[in-house]
Formats: C-alpha cells, structure tokens, sequence
C-alpha cells in the first residue's frame, strides 16, 4: 500500500522517532546517573571504585549490542522490519523497568549487581536492532530528501537525552527523598509501551516486500559480496562511539572530576552541547542531500579534529561562558557525524542483507568503543592528569576514518 507523505510522517517516520528517542533516554539515564547506580548497586571502597562500578554498568549495553544486531537484524531482513523494530522497543522496556525496582547491595548483595548488569545487557541485545532498524525503515518508506530524514532520526536522539538529563537534574534538586532517582526509569518503562502500539501500526516497506530471496544466512551473504561495505559500517559505528560517549557520556565525569564544577551545573552545560548535537545532525544531514553522503561524512572527519581541540581547550577555562562554548563545539563535531550517518550506510548494501549488514556492523564497532571510551578517559585522565588526552583520542580516531573513507569508499 502506498502512503502519502502525512501518512508517512505519521505512521513510519514518528514511530522511528519515538524509537530512537526512548534508546537514547534509556542510555543517557544510566550515563548522568553513574554515580548513583554505582553507589546503590556496587560495595564501596572508594569513590573511584563505586565510580568505575557505575561506568562498568553503562558499559555492559554494548557487549551485547553486536549479538542483538544480528538476532534482529535477521528478523527484520527474514520477517519484515516492523517485526523487528516492534520486537525491539517492547524487549527495551522491561530491563528498564527492573533497573528501576531493582533492591539495591544493601538489601540483597550481589544479586543487586548481577542483575543490574543483566538488565544492561538486555537493553544492549534489544539497541543492537533498534538504533539502525529504525533508521532502515524509515529511509526505505521515504525516499525524498534522504539525508534530511537521516538528520532527524539521529536529532531525535536528543530529544530522549536532554529527557534523561531534566529528569536526573528535576529528581537531584527537588525531589528530596533517596528512592527518587528510580522515577525517570519507571517512565522509562511506559514510554516503551507507546512506541510499541505505534509501531505495530506502521506498513511494512516496498523494498522489504520486493527483495529478492537469499538461500543463505544475511550475515554469510554480507562476508562474501560485501566485505569492505561492512568494514566501513564497522568504522562507522567505531568512530560514532567515540564521538558519541565522549557528549552523553564522558564529559560530565569530566566538567565534575577534573574542570571542577558542581554535579547539578554539569548536567545543565550538557544542555547545550546536546542541543548543538541536534542542530549540526539536521544540518549535516540536510548537507548529504546536496554534496553527497560521503562527502559529508569526510568533513565531518575534519570538523571531529577541529571541534574536539577547541572544545577541550576552552572547558578549561571553567569559566561558564567558556564550558557553554566548549560544550556547543563538541556537540557540533559529534553531529556533524551522526546526522548524515544512516544515509551514508543505506547506500552500501541491498534490502536482501541492509538491516543485518548496518546494524550488525555498526554495532561490532559501536562495541569496541562506545562502552570502552568513557573507560579510557577515565583512566588515562585519572592517572595522567592530561586535560587534552581526550581530544588527542578523538582526533586520532578522526584520522583512521578519514584514511579509510578514502582508500575504501569507492
């Protein structure tokens, strides 16, 4: 059946949205409360210790995210991408759910961390087919200005983000009482039954309907007719972890552990860097249509080495004006890359392995570096006390993505 545009905009495009929104919430509710989680649901011997618990819990999402890629990314291209994507959002909701009745160590001991974790590793299973599937769906449905649409899917990640973030800064300063931080996941938990209903309205694509059969496995097809499409998928997916976490994740360990600001004033400066994330994914996306997806990628390239210099710099400075800049340079630079993202990698494989081929792909690389970034930095800031080692990271993997891009992208 084919929809006109308001149709689509209703029926594919919002539920993708909703999606992409609800993951992101997810994640960045367990990235703004690491400290809480980590005090709650790890024993503590020192500070540093329940921190790190906390980042180990954030991580764990992204050692399963590959495995959920594949599981999903084979029901989207075997049974259709609304199985999967309707799949995907229900199974997201229920760990959510547990983290937020959860006991904590106090009141059952290592059970509260064991199942913590195993909560994280569902979510990670359940992002594995969400995040790029949604992408998939919705660039398969909408043809016109696809760059624009892939901007507005990555933008949309905003939208649950600076969610999690209002949530975290409204239960820190007004809602007094020790079990508060637990409302923002219960909701959590509610928006994901929302998303579901909507998705199980959507159409199936014509493209998914019109794909040729394959004997084999999508995974076997992808390694033997399109090896370097999945190489730079994984690229992708590394390089955007980095870029990513560093935004929703690091940088408030940053401001709060090394430039010295207050816990509640570094969730509101995250603010703007993740405002200037949704804007530079609208206009890079927006770009794509105009000077070709991989072109903008290649700039985004650049712009990662520029951005993440000038905004490291200058959040030295502690200064509110100057965290403010540094935040909005680094949500620009993050951006840059993620909105023209989905376009770029629609165009390297055909429907018969697309949902497979991206979102196992992105989510090896997303693997390798999404959960270990926020680590890494930790660590080497923690030890080194080199307020620039972030920025050296980031324009070091700026540069393996610019040369591959340009040996491999043909």
């Amino acid at each position: 059946m084919q929809l006109n545009n308001t149709e689509l905009r209703q029926r594919i495009l919002i539920p993708c949205l909703i999606g992409n929104a609800l993951e992101f919430y997810d994640f960045t509710l367990c990235g703004v409360f690491l400290t809480i989680l980590g005090k709650n649901f790890f024993p503590a011997t020192s500070e540093f210790a329940v921190l790190l618990g906390g980042i180990f819990a954030f991580s764990a999402a992204f050692w399963t995210r590959p495995l959920g890629a594949l599981v999903f990314g084979y029901i989207g291209d075997k049974f259709g991408r609304k199985v999967a994507l309707s799949l995907s959002i229900l199974l997201m909701g229920i760990p959510t759910l547990i983290i937020g009745c959860l006991p904590d160590y106090k009141s059952i001991g290592l059970i509260a961390p064991c199942v913590l974790l195993a909560c994280r590793l569902m979510q990670g299973l359940c992002t594995g087919g969400e995040y790029n599937g949604a992408a998939v769906f919705a660039l398969e449905h909408m043809k016109i200005k696809p760059g624009k649409i892939s901007g507005m899917i990555s933008a949309s990640c905003v939208v649950g983000a600076v969610s999690a973030t209002l949530m975290a800064y409204v239960v820190t300063n007004f809602l007094k009482f020790d079990q508060a931080w637990r409302i923002p996941f219960l909701m959590g938990a509610g928006i994901a039954v929302i998303g579901f209903i909507l998705r199980r309205r959507a159409t199936e694509t014509i493209e998914f309907l019109h794909k040729q059969k394959i004997n084999r496995l999508p995974f076997f097809e992808i390694i033997k007719k399109y090896p370097t499409q999945y190489m730079l998928s994984i690229a992708a997916g590394a390089f955007n972890g980095i870029l990513s976490y560093t935004l929703f994740g690091f940088l408030n360990i940053y401001l709060t552990k090394y430039v010295g600001v207050k816990t509640t004033s570094s969730l509101f400066f995250n603010t703007f860097g993740l405002f200037a994330f949704m804007i530079s994914c609208l206009v890079f996306g927006s770009l794509a249509d105009k000077i070709q997806a991989k072109n903008s990628m290649l700039l985004a390239g650049l712009l990662a080495i520029i951005t993440s210099w000038g905004g490291f710099l200058i959040l030295q400075t502690a200064s509110d004006l100057g965290i403010v800049i540094g935040q909005i340079l680094i949500g620009i630079g993050v951006g840059a890359f993620v909105g023209p993202c989905h376009v770029f990698l629609q165009e390297k494989f055909t429907a018969e392995v697309r949902y497979t081929g991206i979102a196992s792909g992105f989510s090896i690389g997303m693997a390798i570096t999404g959960g270990s970034t926020v680590l890494i930095m930790t660590y080497v800031l923690q030890y080194t006390q080199m307020l620039l080692a972030p920025a050296m990271y980031i324009s070091s993997a700026a540069v393996v993505w610019i040369l591959l891009l340009l040996k491999y992208n043909r």
